[in-house]
């Protein structure tokens, strides 16, 4: 005579049955299939992007102080270049000193404050290594 496994007999108590129904639709959702294609062609050109790209001769030295040689900063080189000097110089000091605020707002208050008090550290770091990294590159400017 066998006798079944402890994980194979049943529970002394009843279990009530799921039944789980999926209700499908009448009529195709176009807005949410047309975003659906949008993020398919932004995730296509995402990773075709960079196989198509054709990057710039520079010459021989690296250029500093302007996006590319002989170029302007309306350029796409120099779009990229003020965005990141815009990002680091006011953008994240800005948001980073409203975070402490926020955070200061917390602690007065008795609530969550770490969060607040944390990104607002983080984004000043941020701002300060881009900073940095800005400073080292034109101070190299010299080195032969």
């Amino acid at each position: 005579m066998r006798t079944a496994l402890a994980f194979w007999r049943r529970s002394k108590g009843s279990a009530t049955p799921m039944t789980n129904v999926v209700h499908r639709p009448g009529e195709n959702d176009w807005i949410r299939a047309a975003l659906m294609f949008a993020l398919g062609l932004i995730l296509l050109g995402t990773l075709v992007a960079p196989l198509a790209a054709s990057a710039q001769n520079l010459g021989t030295s690296p250029q500093f102080g302007q996006a590319v040689q002989g170029q302007q900063a309306t350029t796409v080189e120099g779009t990229v270049l003020n965005i990141v000097n815009w990002a680091c110089n006011v953008i994240a000091p800005v948001i980073a000193v409203a975070c402490l605020g926020i955070a200061g707002w917390h602690f007065k208050s008795g609530r969550g404050y770490m969060g607040w008090g944390v990104t607002g550290v983080a984004l000043m770091v941020i701002s300060g290594l881009g900073r940095m990294a800005e400073g080292f590159i034109t101070q190299a400017q010299g080195i032969q």
